[in-house]
């Protein structure tokens, strides 16, 4: 089954309540049935960030220095959403592979697609694994040749 990743701005709009969330769960939904689903690493990290951050905001709970208090005090105990997701990923088994690419891939990568280093980084690991496809609302990635992106459109 080849592979497909599942980017952040994805992932953060089926776990969160947006215009996107019913869009974002047809493409996990395809991803999962079609597709062998892959996350990287600082894609985990950056869906956590983002789900502990909204989160603590919906509690009022607004600057990350009093959010980063927050969690020093109570400990993530009362935050669930990113449990949701360990959940999530665990059941469907989705395989969350490192960030592996060379230097000047990552950097030729960033000029030849005039990306930002976040994106660059996803499209480095890609070539590395030889993965692609990925499902995203990201149109920057549309600028990458050798990605195929899954988006609304695909529905």
């Amino acid at each position: 089954m080849e592979e497909i990743l599942i980017d952040t701005n994805v992932l953060v709009n089926f776990f969160l309540k947006t215009e996107l969330t019913k869009t974002a769960k047809e493409l996990i939904k395809l991803s999962l049935t079609k597709y062998k689903p892959t996350i990287f690493v600082n894609i985990f990290e950056e869906t956590v960030f983002i789900l502990v951050r909204e989160e603590l905001r919906a509690k009022g709970i607004e600057r990350f220095y009093d959010q980063k208090d927050f969690i020093a005090k109570n400990d993530y105990k009362d935050i669930i959403l990113h449990k949701k997701f360990f959940e999530f990923l665990k059941i469907f088994n989705i395989d969350i592979k490192q960030n592996i690419f060379s230097m000047d891939d990552f950097m030729d990568i960033m000029k030849h697609y005039k990306l930002l280093p976040n994106d660059a980084l996803i499209v480095a690991t890609c070539k590395y694994y030889g993965i692609k496809k990925i499902v995203t609302f990201d149109e920057d990635f549309k600028r990458v040749d050798f990605l195929e992106i899954i988006d609304q459109s695909k529905l």
